[in-house]
């Protein structure tokens, strides 16, 4: 008996168990239809990275020519690292960086209805008398035993402890294009604009490693303002003016703004 509830607890603990790596897996759907990448090859391993700040090592992995592809996050009970390696190996991801911080420990209580048989032995004897027709009597003695057997359930509640974190994981590919300039970038920030004193203009957050921008000394942080002359007024702006330059064009001008002072850069093309 002592192996069967344990059996059946471990199917009730277990039994339900699943990848939440893949099941609260998001992939990102504005990836340029242009965008060339590189994925892991079958037979390989994905390289898994533990993080403190995922948005700081994201932006140092796409510094690395890499890009997020999808994400995972969830609340529950600590997941193994084979479940992460198993779903960069779904998408075809070359690096996660991954995350995990504790929450709380939940309680949950059920109740297992185990079979409960009841077995009764019983036993006694039996005596008879016969009257015989030419008078005279005789008498009989026998005895007896045997089983039987009730079937029913018991209810054995039972209680268990887990410990939850929050889990996060981003997934990436590494980006095989060329870049005609090399940079991205962000609105201003509200503490930006206070501080700046102005509406205008983006903050660039990464530089991509041997790139036009790279080679021009375009820093992180740095704020433009301008492109080749023509004043930037947000993100969406600052795209399309780079979007328009001609094929044939060699330089582009940056004019940025860096610790306070504004400045013009020449990039190569």
């Amino acid at each position: 008996m002592r192996f069967t509830i344990a059996f059946i607890l471990m199917f009730s603990l277990t039994g339900c168990a699943q990848n939440s790596y893949e099941k609260f897996y998001y992939a990102y759907t504005d990836m340029p239809p242009e965008f060339e990448f590189e994925m892991l090859s079958e037979g390989a391993e994905p390289k898994i990275i533990g993080s403190d700040n995922i948005e700081e090592d994201e932006l140092i992995l796409r510094s690395k020519r890499y890009a997020p592809i999808g994400y995972s996050s969830f609340n529950g009970g600590f997941e193994d690292i084979e479940n992460v390696i198993k779903q960069a190996k779904r998408v075809g991801a070359l690096i996660v960086l991954v995350n995990s911080e504790y929450t709380n420990t939940q309680t949950n209580s059920s109740v297992l209805f185990l079979p409960d048989n009841k077995t009764t032995n019983h036993s006694g004897s039996v005596n008879g008398n016969t009257q015989h027709s030419g008078g005279g009597s005789s008498s009989t003695t026998g005895t007896y035993s045997g089983t039987s057997t009730t079937y029913g359930t018991k209810a054995v509640p039972y209680s268990t402890q887990q410990r939850r974190f929050d889990q996060n994981a981003l997934y990436f590919v590494k980006s095989t294009q060329k870049f005609r300039l090399g940079i991205m970038f962000d609105n201003l920030a509200p503490q930006d604009r206070k501080r700046m004193e102005r509406n205008t203009g983006v903050v660039i957050t990464v530089v991509i490693d041997a790139t036009p921008a790279f080679y021009a000394n375009i820093l992180i942080d740095d704020v433009l303002i301008k492109f080749n002359d023509q004043l930037v007024k947000n993100v969406d702006h600052a795209m399309q003016l780079m979007g328009a330059i001609s094929p044939e064009k060699e330089l582009s001008k940056l004019t940025i703004i860096r610790n306070g002072v504004e400045r013009d850069i020449e990039v190569k093309l």
